[in-house]
């Protein structure tokens, strides 16, 4: 089973910006240029790996590309948090709710992948398993159906551009001349707090809650991603957080699967299997969850420490 919390790297850049933008835009890997001239080289090559996942699959199903397509617009959520104290309140909660939106509708494919690995682990010690399983796939498939009649890649390359493009006109009106690393070792260091109060939150009790566990899964994506945007021009070198993020994500990673199946299969219908077998599969995935649900606990505690 392929891990939705996996480190992804960040696409190669695909132009999408015209000439003048080119030249204007600074990389964040020379560690020089402005808070408004780095936006564009961190933002336009996750945009133009959106806009050419979204066309492959206008012809390709493969869950995975549909899963890459939802890690672009998570990547774009974050820079989109890192820039919004110049970008604005409004702005970047119109782009950030696009952004997810997008991303639960390229998502449907791989949550029923998911949901049917798991059953097919089930099913091997419970044989009736095997009705559930085969709707699984039928879900799985309609969600394809779905998720493609959804995705137009051309409205997804227009609203992309308009965004970006918005973005970097409004940053060059505010921080044109703001130096790039003192304002990323502030997101990172803002995005670092989050995370550990988030942690300790969820360690108030011997084991944590689900939604808490799911706020520290969200705030350690958000941390990593920025690493990953900006470690080229803070001081500090940040490899073992990143090594103890992948650790900590793969934890919660392998909980949240647990769970996201769960709810999927519980407020699903089935009409062609039995009851008496959505019980039996949903009592499997409790039992799994709980014991996920522990050890992702386990490695919250050692976070917030």
């Amino acid at each position: 089973m392929v891990d939705m919390d996996a480190d992804w790297p960040l696409p190669r850049p695909i132009n999408l910006l015209t000439e003048k933008d080119r030249r204007s835009a600074a990389s964040p890997r020379s560690g020089t240029g402005s808070v408004a001239s780095t936006f564009s080289s961190l933002a336009t090559p996750v945009v133009a790996d959106a806009v050419r996942r979204a066309r492959e699959l206008a012809t390709n199903c493969d869950a995975e590309k549909f899963h890459q397509l939802r890690v672009a617009f998570r990547k774009l959520r974050a820079l989109y948090w890192a820039y919004s104290p110049y970008l604005g309140e409004e702005a970047t909660a119109q782009a950030t709710e696009e952004f997810k939106r997008l991303a639960a509708v390229a998502g449907g494919t791989r949550d029923w992948d998911i949901a049917g690995d798991l059953l097919k682990a089930a099913q091997a010690s419970r044989a009736s398993m095997g009705l559930l399983v085969a709707a699984a796939r039928e879900k799985r498939a309609q969600a394809v159906v779905h998720s493609q009649s959804m995705i137009k890649s051309d409205d997804i390359e227009t609203f992309l551009k308009d965004v970006l493009l918005r973005a970097q006109a409004t940053l060059e009106a505010s921080c044109n001349d703001l130096p790039i690393r003192e304002f990323a070792e502030d997101r990172v260091r803002r995005a670092e707090r989050a995370l550990k109060k988030r942690s300790r939150y969820a360690c108030r009790n011997e084991t944590a809650h689900e939604e808490d566990l799911h706020d520290v899964r969200k705030a350690g994506k958000k941390l990593r991603y920025l690493l990953e945007f900006f470690q080229p021009v803070i001081k500090d070198g940040h490899d073992r957080t990143v090594k103890e993020l992948t650790s900590v994500q793969n934890k919660l990673g392998r909980f949240n699967d647990i769970a996201a199946s769960e709810a999927l299969i519980r407020g699903t219908s089935f009409n062609d299997v039995p009851p008496e077998v959505v019980h039996e599969s949903l009592q499997w995935l409790e039992k799994q969850k709980c014991r996920q649900m522990r050890a992702a606990s386990r490695r919250v505690r050692a976070v917030a420490s």
